[in-house]
């Protein structure tokens, strides 16, 4: 278990590293351009990967593949959406909450086995993650009812992309987290190449750059962008790469950890990513971290030492 657990926590280290550096670049340009590059890259590193390690390309591990990629990609589109539509309270415990649940409820459907001490640590990790996501000073009133849906689709879609990936056969290696990143990279440069040419396309691709009535991280990368725009260039690219070659390492650790061990698990323990990106936000951004926030993190590392010694 405890190695299983590390693959878990090297991923959400990477996956936070990454969604920081991508933070910092869609700022600087836009969430559309930085993510496409991010997934651009993480496919390249992905497929050296693969090339020096091998894996059976055989038809279960390709479905796996495929259906994980469409499923997140539903789940990003949704998840800039939500965060499009805010109030950010309410978006991201909500997503975190969803995509920790779907691979637990499947671990239950599935009739895979776990001890009480790991539900009890599953159950911590969780909540732990929800409250990391809960921003100080954000207002919960008036939400729409299309924010909770964009939230909703956000939490299943990602969580469901993780269980398609658990059904990968043993000898498929990383190749579905490929087909995954592949699958990504190819509809958002198809959209990218397509906004060029078609207005409505572009317009679509320009509301998740939007300012929305309630602020957040869409409304600070229009302004980032707005008061900076000469360094933009010089600046983004690097960090949509660095993040894009971060995510390759954290599917890596996932991929890794679905083939040894039960979905719910490692599910949640990616899950735990926003602990690194808050940390990075802290010591570099000089962000304050709110009480709620310090609590769920306290939270996840007991559950990483639960589950490290369950």
């Amino acid at each position: 278990m405890i190695g299983i657990v590390l693959l878990g926590l090297g991923g959400a280290l990477a996956y936070g590293v990454g969604d920081f550096f991508g933070g910092v670049a869609a700022r600087a340009r836009s969430v559309f351009a930085s993510t496409t590059v991010n997934y651009v890259a993480a496919t390249v590193v992905l497929a050296v990967v693969v090339a020096a390690t091998g894996g059976s390309w055989s038809p279960g591990a390709i479905a796996a593949g495929l259906v994980g990629g469409a499923f997140g990609l539903v789940g990003f589109v949704a998840f800039f959406a939500a965060l499009a539509a805010g109030p950010l309270s309410i978006v991201s415990p909500l997503i975190a909450l969803l995509n920790s649940a779907v691979p637990v409820a499947a671990t239950v459907v599935l009739g895979q086995s776990l001890g009480p001490v790991a539900w009890i640590a599953i159950s911590i990790a969780i909540l732990g993650s929800v409250l990391i996501g809960i921003e100080r000073g954000e207002r919960v009133d008036g939400v729409r009812p299309r924010t909770i849906a964009f939230a909703v689709v956000a939490g299943l879609g990602l969580g469901f992309a993780a269980v398609a990936l658990d059904q990968a056969p043993s000898d498929a290696g990383i190749i579905p987290v490929l087909l995954d990143a592949g699958l990504g990279a190819v509809v958002l440069g198809s959209l990218a190449a397509l906004a060029r040419v078609l207005p409505p396309v572009r317009r679509a691709l320009a509301f998740l750059d939007e300012p929305d009535e309630h602020g957040g991280l869409m409304e600070s990368a229009v302004a980032a962008e707005g008061a900076d725009s000469t360094e933009a260039p010089r600046r983004w690219l690097p960090l949509a790469i660095a993040a894009g070659v971060l995510t390759a390492v954290a599917n890596i650790c996932l991929m890794l950890g679905l083939l040894a061990g039960n979905v719910a698990v490692v599910a949640v323990l990616i899950n735990l990513y926003p602990v690194s990106t808050m940390v990075l936000a802290w010591l570099v951004l000089r962000e304050r971290l709110s009480p709620v926030q310090t609590v769920g993190a306290v939270l996840a590392v007991v559950a990483s030492v639960l589950l490290g010694t369950g």
